[in-house]
């Protein structure tokens, strides 16, 4: 698989928590009460996961 083709698809495993953190931020917004069961961090530890492998593929130099 070319790195660019992985690089797209890391791009859109990150978007999937990203849109979910979101929405569970939104959700605490609006006074739900049962949004502090740990899904910000867990979705936060994925995030920054992908963005780690993200950053790998970004600056890895040209053979």
């Amino acid at each position: 698989m070319s790195v660019l083709r992985y690089f797209g698809r890391l791009r859109s495993r990150r978007d999937s928590p990203e849109d979910r953190l979101h929405m569970h931020e939104a959700r605490r917004c609006f006074g739900s009460d049962d949004c502090e069961d740990g899904t910000t961090d867990e979705l936060l530890v994925q995030i920054s996961e992908l963005d780690g492998s993200l950053s790998s593929l970004r600056y890895r130099r040209p053979r």
